[in-house]
C-alpha cells in the first residue's frame, strides 16, 4: 500500500513521455522538472551502445532513453510490490523513482571506453554521480520538487560499496542502509537489475536482432517479496521461471553477438587509447572529459591533442569511420589469455605492451607499426550471476534446497558450469591499423605473447 499521492506516480498522472520501447509513460511535474536539468540533458548525447552504430546503424538510442525506460520499469515493479500487499512509504517510492532516473548521470562519454581506463587521477563514476546529485541543479530539484534529501538518493545508486565519510575525511563502507534501501538497490542493479532488463530489450530493438524477447511485464508480475535474513528480498514465483530463463539466455546472446562484437569493441579500444594518451600527456583532464557528451568528448580530444599524435590520429579515424582491423581474438581457454588479461587493471602497462609489440615488428622487419598501431581490447571484469531466487511449490522433492532456491537449483547448472558457459564472452581482441599489420600480428602471435609476459 502507498499513499494517494504516490498513486499519481503509477497511473494517475496525465502527463506522458513517448518512449520507443515502452510506449506512453506517465510522468508528473516533478519528473519533468528532473528530466529538464542539464545533467539529464547531457545523457541525450551519450549513446547506450557506443560505437555499435558502425555495424548496427539503427542503434542510436541514448542514456536519456535508457533512464526513462528504467524509470518506467521501476514504476511497474513498485506497483507490483504494493499490489501484492507490501507497504512502501511515499518517500520510499519517490526516492526509488528519482534513483531510477539518476543512476547514470555520472557516466563518462563513450562509457564503454572511458570507464575502462585504469589510470591515477581518473574520476570514479560514483564520485561524479554524487557531485551531480548533491551539488548541482539536480539537488535543488530533488529538495523542492521531490521533497527528497539528495544524499539519500545517491545511496540508492552508488555502484561501489563506499561513500565519503565527512567526519574522517576517508571513504567508508555504506552504512545503515534501511531494509527499503536494500530492496531498491536490488531493484535497480541487484537481484532484479531493472537497468540491465531495460538495456537488453532496448539494445535488442536498436540492433534489430531477435535476442531480447523477454516478456518484461510477465516477469515483473511474477515477483514476490519474501523475508530472508531479516530483510525483505525479491523473489520470483515458479510461474515466472520461463521468463527468467529468457532473460538469462537473452543476456548471453546479446553479450556474445553485440556487446562483444568487434565493430563495437575495436572503436572502443581506439577511443580508450586516444583518451588515455591525451590525459597522460596533460592535453585534457578527467574533469573536462567526464562532463562532455559523446560528440563533445571527441571534439575535446581533437582540439586539444597534438596534431599527428596518437590521440588526434585515432579520433580522426573514428570520426571518418575508419576503424582498426581485427587481427586476433582469444578467450579464457587460450594459454596466452592470462598474461594479457592482467593488463586490464593498469592502462600504462597495457600501453607499454602495445608499444613493445610495435617496436618488435618494426625493428625486425616483420611489420611496419607506429607506437599506437596495435591495440589490445580487454573485456570488462564482469560476472554473469543470476541473483534472483525462485519460489518453488515442492523444492525438497527435486532440488534439495529450501525456498527461495537459487538459479543453480532451478537450472541444474553448477557454478563451474556457469563459468565455462560464459568463457566465450570474455574475449581479448588485438586490433591493428592496417590489414598488412593484422597479418603480421597473426603470423608472429607466439612471439608477441612472449613479449607481453616479459614487459613490466
Amino acid at each position: 500500500m502507498t499513499s494517494s499521492t504516490v498513486g499519481e506516480n503509477f497511473w494517475g498522472s496525465k502527463g506522458r513521455v513517448r518512449d520507443g520501447v515502452w510506449g506512453d509513460i506517465p510522468v508528473d511535474k516533478a519528473v519533468r522538472t528532473l528530466l529538464e536539468t542539464p545533467a539529464m540533458a547531457r545523457l541525450k548525447g551519450i549513446s547506450s551502445l557506443g560505437f555499435a552504430h558502425f555495424a548496427f546503424p539503427a542503434a542510436r538510442h541514448t542514456g536519456f532513453d535508457h533512464a526513462v525506460g528504467v524509470y518506467h520499469l521501476t514504476r511497474l515493479t513498485l506497483k507490483r510490490i504494493t499490489d501484492s500487499g507490501a507497504y512502501l512509504e511515499d518517500r520510499d517510492v519517490r526516492g526509488s523513482l528519482a534513483a531510477a532516473l539518476l543512476q547514470d548521470v555520472g557516466r563518462y562519454p563513450h562509457p564503454w571506453a572511458a570507464e575502462g581506463i585504469s589510470l591515477p587521477g581518473m574520476i570514479p563514476r560514483d564520485t561524479e554521480t554524487q557531485r551531480i546529485i548533491e551539488e548541482t541543479e539536480v539537488a535543488q530539484v530533488l529538495r523542492e520538487s521531490w521533497d527528497l534529501e539528495p544524499h539519500n538518493v545517491f545511496r540508492l545508486v552508488a555502484r561501489g560499496a563506499d561513500e565519503y565519510d565527512e567526519d574522517s575525511g576517508m571513504r567508508a563502507p555504506l552504512r545503515n542502509l534501511t531494509p527499503t534501501e536494500h530492496l531498491v538497490r536490488d531493484l535497480l542493479s541487484g537481484a532484479l537489475d531493472l537497468a540491465t532488463l531495460d538495456g537488453l530489450v532496448r539494445d535488442t530493438r536498436g540492433v534489430r536482432l531477435p535476442f531480447g524477447n523477454v516478456d518484461v511485464e510477465a516477469l515483473i508480475n511474477s515477483l514476490r517479496i519474501v523475508g530472508q535474513d531479516n530483510r525483505a528480498v525479491l523473489a520470483l514465483d515458479e510461474a515466472g521461471i520461463g521468463h527468467l530463463q529468457s532473460l538469462v539466455f537473452a543476456r548471453y546472446l546479446m553479450h556474445y553477438n553485440v556487446y562483444s562484437h568487434h565493430a563495437l569493441r575495436v572503436p572502443t579500444a581506439m577511443f580508450l587509447r586516444a583518451v588515455q594518451d591525451a590525459v597522460q600527456a596533460g592535453e585534457i583532464s578527467p574533469e573536462e572529459l567526464i562532463r562532455q557528451d559523446d560528440a563533445g568528448a571527441l571534439g575535446l580530444v581533437s582540439r586539444s591533442a597534438e596534431p599527428g599524435g596518437s590521440s588526434a590520429t585515432l579520433v580522426k579515424r573514428l570520426t571518418d569511420r575508419r576503424p582498426y582491423k581485427r587481427a586476433l581474438e582469444l578467450d579464457e581457454r587460450h594459454p596466452s589469455y592470462a598474461p594479457l588479461i592482467r593488463l586490464r587493471d593498469d592502462a600504462s602497462w597495457r600501453r607499454r605492451v602495445e608499444e613493445a609489440w610495435a617496436r618488435y615488428l618494426t625493428r625486425y622487419r616483420k611489420g611496419v607499426a607506429d607506437p599506437f598501431d596495435i591495440l589490445i581490447d580487454l573485456p570488462e571484469n564482469k560476472r554473469f550471476d543470476v541473483g534472483l531466487r525462485v519460489i518453488l511449490r515442492s523444492p525438497g522433492l527435486t532440488h534439495g534446497e529450501r525456498n527461495p532456491v537459487t538459479w543453480q537449483g532451478v537450472s541444474g547448472l553448477s557454478e563451474e558450469d556457469m563459468v565455462r558457459y560464459h568463457a566465450p564472452l570474455h574475449r581479448v581482441r588485438i586490433a591493428t591499423a592496417t590489414d598488412d599489420l593484422a597479418t603480421s600480428v597473426r603470423r608472429h602471435a607466439d612471439e608477441l605473447f612472449t613479449i607481453a609476459e616479459e614487459v613490466g
